[in-house]
């Protein structure tokens, strides 16, 4: 193969590279890893989170979350701030699940959530993403409505 034909090739092999990558992401996106959307999280979930928020201090807190499978939570849960604790705080919610997994979720007391889903709803990482926090957690499902 003379120099000029290998170099055509290898041309011609790192265009289809590259097209081939810029074609992945939608690919990927159209695969729809969620297609219940909101009803991929449904039932009761164990929750557990900590971090900071700034000024205050320490944030630690444990308690369940249920989400309807249609876009609504109620939770409740024990958090200890700085040192104070704090048992039965109950908070409602509105949350959307994305057919790539991630979600979002605000609750009554202001608060807002970045979630990314597993695909079988049974696990959930989040982070809180209002201002002035650095708080992060999990959720796993302990039952499903079904079970309810």
């Amino acid at each position: 193969m003379t120099h000029l034909w290998k170099s055509l090739l290898n041309r011609n092999l790192l265009a289809l590279v590259f097209f081939t990558a810029a074609l992945a992401p939608p690919a990927l996106e159209a695969a729809d890893l969620c297609p219940l959307q909101d009803a991929t999280l449904h039932g009761t979930y164990l929750v557990a989170g900590s971090g900071t928020i700034v000024g205050v201090g320490p944030i630690s807190a444990v308690g369940e979350v249920t989400f309807d499978g249609r876009g609504n939570s109620i939770a409740t849960y024990t958090a200890s701030v700085n040192g104070m604790i704090h048992k039965d705080v109950t908070v409602t919610g509105a949350y959307t699940v994305n057919p790539d997994c991630t979600a979002s979720h605000a609750e009554s007391d202001g608060s807002h959530y970045h979630y990314v889903v597993a695909p079988d709803g049974n696990t959930v990482t989040w982070i809180e993403t209002d201002p002035g926090t650095v708080v992060s957690g999990t959720e796993a499902r302990l039952k499903s409505q079904d079970s309810e």
